[in-house]
């Protein structure tokens, strides 16, 4: 995989961030990915606990690539889609063997990472781009359909050290609140309907789509 744009370092990580209307834009992005993909792929969807496992074995019997929920301390590996688990936040921490994930109740959220939505979203995608940012990973985030703006002030972080940030498309999320915000912000690279977001990607990656 190239560089990206010359000067921008490839993603060591591709996060997607996603609420209202995100277990159907997944089935419809996910299968898309082939099974090679040469990234890691974490995906954050806001949903009560006990839901994030179903989902993972739905999109992994529908997808070429592996899909699984993640688990505390898994190593994030290219050709796998994580899904966070809900009812949980996840940081990413930093190893030789690539970005570490890290499952932790909200009490036990490290206070650097604390953002006003911790409360409301478990997983909350701001926390854990901020980490994976901290951590010194090259980050892609892909902000999909759902209301309000998490995910805001990750893209930001994301932006500020280098990253790439896309946003889905008003024509296609079923809530056009989390992305209308980071779009509005001027932080999307891109934008796209979910039909076309893998194409979006593979562009920005500088892979070839399917």
């Amino acid at each position: 995989m190239r560089d990206l744009d010359g000067d921008t370092r490839a993603p060591d990580v591709v996060i997607i961030g996603c609420s209202t209307g995100g277990p159907a834009a997944l089935a419809a992005l996910v299968p898309q990915f082939p099974p090679d993909f040469p990234v890691p792929v974490l995906v954050l969807q806001h949903m009560p606990p006990g839901f994030t496992r179903p989902l993972a074995a739905r999109l992994d019997r529908l997808s070429a690539i592996a899909v699984k929920e993640g688990e505390d301390g898994e190593v994030l590996r290219p050709g796998t889609v994580s899904i966070a688990p809900a009812g949980l936040q996840t940081l990413l921490e930093r190893s030789e063997g690539g970005p570490v994930m890290r499952v932790w109740p909200d009490a036990e959220i490290p206070s650097a990472y604390v953002r006003d939505e911790a409360p409301l979203y478990r997983p909350c995608i701001d926390i854990t781009l901020a980490s994976a940012v901290a951590a010194g990973w090259n980050v892609m985030a892909v902000i999909l359909t759902g209301m309000g703006k998490d995910g805001l002030d990750g893209c930001r972080r994301v932006k500020a050290a280098g990253g790439r940030v896309l946003a889905e498309a008003a024509d296609s999320a079923v809530l056009y609140g989390m992305p209308r915000v980071v779009a509005e912000a001027g932080l999307a690279d891109a934008q796209a309907p979910i039909a076309r977001m893998y194409e979006a990607m593979a562009r920005l990656l500088g892979v070839c789509p399917r």
